[in-house]
């Protein structure tokens, strides 16, 4: 037998191989040609594979976790719900873009007869050391992450991060930004973030104390204070914002000066200090209408005379 014969029957015979002998291709030529054209169209076949993965994954995402992030973005109160779903499901996009993206580059590697072990093992190290250094980054990423992921606070909520307290203007994977009250910016890293408090979630409870002489007579200071409850709730640019029925708690400080009465309303946290300021300025009309000389103040009580 000669000797490229014998070469070509030792070779791998595959259907290529197979359909040219059938064609009378001779045994040489037919190994040659298998040889050119296995490997091209293996890579040819592992992309499309890669595509159809990508096409998949991507439809999947959007149709099923991104629906599912929309609806419980629908019953969510922020108004940034559903920006934050389109977050969710872009970012779940790109990560399954990039595993299918690195599996095919590895597999094509080794179609083309590449030892990967060497590569692998001096990924390994690499991704060992560059995670060693960058632990905080990594840290960072995760609780950013999550924060997307559980929609703790959105863009436009004002947050209290220790001794930070800010609007937040942007939210990154790694760091959160804040305008504080001054118009400083601060950057706190989302790693860092252990415990915080959003102020503008939901409703707000604030209380109006109105400090008056004490020779003022309560009574008078308490009809007051319900008649201004009643005119700023029963006003058409502030009746939806009382979420439930105010209350005028009476009298909850005194000494020999000054007579304090407190009054609680719930209302939604955009409006507090618009209801807050209205609540004042009825309070003081009232009060002032009855000839008793007032002080008003947000907060825990306070004498001013």
């Amino acid at each position: 037998m000669p000797l490229a014969a014998t070469s070509a029957s030792n070779g791998d015979q595959g259907w290529i191989y197979e359909v040219l002998r059938w064609m009378g291709v001779d045994p040489t030529t037919a190994h040659h040609v298998q040889s050119v054209l296995v490997r091209p169209l293996t890579i040819l076949f592992i992309l499309v594979l890669a595509v159809l993965a990508l096409w998949l994954g991507n439809r999947a995402i959007k149709h099923w976790i991104g629906g599912a992030a929309r609806k419980a973005a629908g019953r969510a109160e922020s108004p940034r719900a559903v920006a934050r779903a389109s977050t969710i499901t872009a970012l779940l996009s790109s990560i399954w873009r990039a595993v299918v993206i690195t599996i095919a580059f590895f597999v094509v590697l080794g179609t083309l007869g590449l030892n990967l072990t060497p590569v692998l093992a001096g990924a390994t190290v690499i991704g060992a050391t560059i995670g060693f250094g960058a632990q905080q980054l990594v840290r960072d990423l995760l609780a950013g992450f999550l924060l997307i992921i559980e929609g703790q606070y959105d863009i436009g909520d004002v947050l209290v991060l220790g001794d930070v307290t800010g609007t937040v203007e942007d939210l990154s994977l790694r760091v959160t930004r804040l305008r504080g009250p001054d118009g400083s910016m601060c950057f706190v890293p989302n790693g860092e973030i252990r415990k915080l408090s959003n102020v503008t979630r939901g409703w707000a409870h604030i209380s109006v104390d109105v400090v008056v002489p004490a020779r003022t007579e309560v009574d008078t200071v308490l009809d007051a204070a319900r008649a201004a409850v009643s005119s700023v709730a029963a006003d058409t640019a502030f009746t939806p914002d009382f979420l439930r029925r105010p209350e005028v708690l009476g009298i909850v400080a005194a000494d020999a000066e000054t007579l304090t009465a407190r009054v609680d309303v719930r209302v939604p946290v955009a409006r507090r200090d618009a209801v807050s300021r209205a609540l004042r300025e009825e309070l003081a009309r009232r009060l002032r209408a009855e000839g008793v000389f007032v002080g008003t103040d947000t907060g825990p009580p306070s004498a001013t005379g």
